[in-house]
């Protein structure tokens, strides 16, 4: 912000993707993967609902901040940082308000929501994580040899975020082969989280958010508004299903993928299941990102939202 570069190298921020993916797919055992199987009607109707109130808030967030609808919604969607600014200039949104407005919205959300979970919520035990027992020095070569096998195959197969996916997948196989067990050494995660920081704040260019001062403050104030809703929303499902709040919360929040599995772990909340929420949101928007603007659009739904509101006010 202060115009001062920072080294913050691509090559760090996937890194760092490498190391959380890995760290969280030792979490996933086969037993674990199997209990999911029961959960996968609630993932997708919670990853759709989350991409809907996204769309709906993302028509009054393009009136009041004065942009584009594309814009407003490529910005609103909780997707990857880079890949929605770039899905969105493809349909001619204007990629800097989007770039700047998914990295607040990381940001805002990874500041926030790990404290009030701490304080407020239920289930969360720090130090839990830390007292499992690390993976051998023996085999943490083949653990990270497994992410990085997994990071080419996605990356192959034109997965969007294939760092932070693909070791996890990879990763995951060796845990539910019975190959492996345990926790990363708690300083290769510090760094993995640390690559992953200065990567979303290196995003904070002083002359950006001065030119896009209002925008910034308006994205913010949406962004927290979702993020209400979606607790909304998770208290709601903890009514009739066998889940903590916190681990909805973190399921649901329109945080990073990697930052919301991340605190999961740190927390000793329910990783495997946070996990499985991300994936498939991320698979959704980052996949179909594009379909569902132009299923939208085509229903008239933007209009309908819009008609809506001018009505209100």
């Amino acid at each position: 912000m202060a115009n001062i570069s920072v080294f913050a190298p691509l090559a760090g921020r996937r890194l760092g993707q490498l190391i959380i993916g890995a760290s969280v797919g030792l979490n996933l055992t086969a037993t674990v993967l199997v209990s999911l199987t029961g959960w996968l009607p609630l993932l997708f109707v919670t990853a759709l609902i989350g991409i809907l109130f996204a769309a709906a808030i993302s028509v009054a967030f393009a009136r009041v901040a004065r942009i584009d609808q594309a814009t407003a919604f490529f910005a609103m969607m909780p997707g990857g940082m880079s890949e929605m600014a770039n899905i969105g200039a493809t349909e001619g949104a204007r990629p800097e308000p989007i770039a700047l407005s998914q990295a607040l919205r990381v940001a805002l959300v990874v500041c926030l929501l790990p404290p009030l979970l701490i304080f407020f919520g239920d289930s969360v035990d720090l130090g839990a994580w830390a007292a499992k027992p690390q993976v051998s020095w023996g085999s943490l070569p083949f653990v990270l040899a497994a992410g990085g096998i997994g990071t080419i195959v996605f990356r192959w197969i034109g997965f969007q975020n294939p760092w932070m996916v693909g070791s996890l997948i990879g990763v995951a196989a060796l845990t539910a082969a019975g190959l492996v067990a345990g926790r990363l050494p708690l300083s290769l995660v510090n760094a993995g989280q640390f690559f992953l920081g200065i990567a979303i704040g290196a995003r904070f260019k002083g002359d950006i958010l001065r030119h896009l001062a209002r925008l910034s403050a308006i994205s913010m104030a949406f962004t927290l508004f979702l993020t209400l809703l979606m607790a909304a929303y998770s208290l709601m499902v903890t009514a009739f299903a066998d889940i903590s709040f916190s681990d909805m919360m973190l399921s649901t929040a329109p945080g990073g993928f990697a930052e919301m599995v991340i605190t999961a772990q740190v927390l000793h909340l329910h990783v495997a299941l946070v996990t499985a929420f991300h994936i498939i949101r991320s698979i959704l928007l980052n996949g179909l990102a594009l379909h569902i603007w132009a299923l939208l659009n085509r229903i008239g739904f933007f209009a309908r939202v819009n008609a809506i509101l001018h009505r209100i006010s």
